[in-house]
C-alpha cells in the first residue's frame, strides 16, 4: 500500500541534493529538509560516486521515508547531478540543497507561498554564510515582484547593481525556487564541463527566458564554508576553467533579452574570476596580492602604534603591508576570543588583555562592511572611542578602473545602454 501511494505523490517542490562525499554533513542537510513546515516535497539525492559513507546514508533516509529518492551513480560533476535531479523532479517548482549545507525550517513554505500569491516563476531569497563567523547575504537589487514589465530591469541589474559595486542577485541557485519546467529547459543548456560558477551562469540564463520573479529580503539557506570544500582547492587549470564560462556567457549575447548593460557586467564579472585565480585559486605562493589595497596607509599618521582586529587571512595581509611599510608599530593582535582561526603569524590577545594607552588605533581587518559595524558597536560598547577605531572598506581592485573610464555614469545614463544586441 505504502508503494501504490508513493506512485501517486505528486509534491509541490522537488527539492535536488547532489552528494559527493559529504558524510560528516548530510544527515544535518537531510533532517533540515525533512523538517520543513511544507511537507508536500521530494528530495532526490544525487549521489554523484561518493567513495565515502554518503551513499549509505542517502540508503537509509529513503528507506526511512517515502519521499526521499535515492540515486546513484558513477561521479560525473555537478552540472551533471543537477540535469540527472531535474529529469527525475515530479514537482511543479524545484529548489536545490547542497550536501553539507542545510535550511531553516519554513524555507519552501515561504518561497512557495511567494511563487504560488504571484505566479511567479522564480523566487530568490538570501543566506547566512556560516564561516569563523556568520552573515547575511541578500540580493542587492529591490524586493518585490518583477512581472512582464519590470523584469528587464531585473535581468539588466542580475550579474551586477553597478552603481552599489555589488552582486546584483546572487548566484546560489540553493536560495531559489525555480518553475520546474523552465528549469529543465535551462539546465540543460548549461554544458558539463563547466565547474566553476555554474550556478551564476544557469540563474543568468533563467532570468533571460523568464517573465516573472519575487525577491525576499529574508536569509532562510545557511551555506557552510569547509576547508575541503571544492571552492577552496587550488587548481593550476583554473584560467581554462574561466574560458569555458567565458565561452558560455557568449553564447547568451545573442539572447534577445541580452543587452549592452549586460554584455559590460558579464565582462566584469570575468575579471572578477581571473582576480580570484591570482589571489586563491591558481596556487600561487603569495596569495592574494591583489586582495587588499594599501591606499588604506595615507589616511593613518605615520608612526601610529595600531592594534589589528582579527588574526584571519585579512589581517595576516595587513600585518604585512604594515611591516613592509616601516610607517607604523604594529602592537599586537585581538579579537573577542583570544585564539586564531588558522595557523599564521597572529597570535592575538583578548581586548581585557590589551593594555590601556598601549595603543593609537585599532584597526578592523575584515572586508564585510556589516560584520565590521558590527564589530565596531562591540568595541564603542566596551569604551574605546569611535575615533580610535579605523576601518577601511575594501573593494575589488577593477571597480576603480572601471570608475576611471566612466563606464559606469554611461551605463546609468545612456539609454544606448539598455539596448539589445545583436
Amino acid at each position: 500500500m505504502e508503494k501504490e501511494w508513493g506512485v501517486l505523490f505528486m509534491p509541490k517542490i522537488s527539492v535536488i541534493v547532489p552528494i559527493y562525499n559529504s558524510e560528516k554533513y548530510l544527515k544535518q542537510c537531510l533532517d533540515s529538509i525533512l523538517a520543513q513546515t511544507l511537507k508536500d516535497i521530494e528530495i532526490i539525492g544525487i549521489d554523484d560516486g561518493s567513495v565515502d559513507g554518503s551513499p549509505l546514508i542517502l540508503d537509509s533516509y529513503a528507506a526511512a521515508d517515502h519521499r526521499i529518492v535515492a540515486i546513484h551513480r558513477e561521479n560525473e560533476g555537478l552540472v551533471s547531478a543537477r540535469k540527472r535531479g531535474v529529469q527525475e523532479a515530479k514537482g511543479d517548482y524545484i529548489g536545490f540543497v547542497d550536501s553539507d549545507d542545510w535550511i531553516e525550517p519554513d524555507m519552501y513554505e515561504t518561497l512557495y507561498g511567494k511563487a504560488r500569491q504571484f505566479d511567479a516563476c522564480m523566487v530568490t531569497s538570501g543566506y547566512f554564510l556560516e564561516g569563523n563567523y556568520t552573515t547575511e547575504h541578500y540580493d542587492m537589487v529591490d524586493g518585490g515582484f518583477y512581472d512582464s514589465s519590470a523584469i528587464q530591469e531585473l535581468r539588466e541589474n542580475t550579474i551586477y547593481k553597478l552603481e552599489a559595486k555589488e552582486t546584483g542577485l546572487r548566484g546560489s541557485l540553493c536560495c531559489k525556487l525555480f518553475s520546474a519546467k523552465l528549469l529543465r529547459y535551462v539546465q540543460m543548456e548549461v554544458p558539463d564541463r563547466i565547474t566553476i560558477a555554474e550556478d551564476k551562469l544557469c540563474l543568468l540564463h533563467y532570468v533571460l527566458c523568464c517573465n516573472s520573479a519575487y525577491v525576499l529580503k529574508k536569509a532562510y539557506y545557511h551555506w557552510c564554508i569547509h576547508p575541503e570544500s571544492m571552492s577552496h582547492r587550488r587548481s593550476e587549470s583554473y584560467l581554462l576553467h574561466v574560458n569555458e564560462v567565458y565561452r558560455y556567457l557568449i553564447t547568451l549575447y545573442g539572447h534577445a533579452n541580452f543587452t549592452k548593460k549586460m554584455r559590460l557586467q558579464a565582462e566584469i564579472y570575468i575579471m572578477e574570476l581571473l582576480l580570484l585565480g591570482i589571489n586563491t585559486r591558481l596556487g600561487f605562493e603569495n596569495r592574494y596580492m591583489l586582495w587588499m589595497n594599501p591606499y588604506w596607509m595615507d589616511a593613518v599618521p605615520d608612526g601610529s602604534r595600531l592594534v589589528l582586529y582579527g588574526a584571519g587571512e585579512a589581517g595576516e595581509k595587513y600585518y604585512r603591508q604594515i611591516v613592509a611599510s616601516g610607517r607604523f608599530a604594529c602592537v599586537c593582535c585581538v579579537d573577542m576570543e583570544g585564539e586564531s582561526t588558522r595557523e599564521g603569524r597572529l597570535k592575538p590577545l583578548t581586548l581585557q588583555e590589551l593594555p590601556a594607552g598601549s595603543y593609537d588605533y585599532i584597526l578592523i581587518t575584515v572586508k564585510n562592511p556589516g560584520k565590521a559595524e558590527a564589530i565596531k558597536k562591540r568595541l564603542v560598547k566596551m569604551g574605546i572611542r569611535k575615533e580610535q577605531i579605523l576601518w577601511f572598506e575594501q573593494r575589488e581592485v577593477y571597480w576603480s578602473y572601471i570608475e576611471a573610464e566612466g563606464l559606469l555614469k554611461q551605463d546609468e545614463t545612456g539609454k544606448a545602454d539598455g539596448q539589445r544586441l545583436g
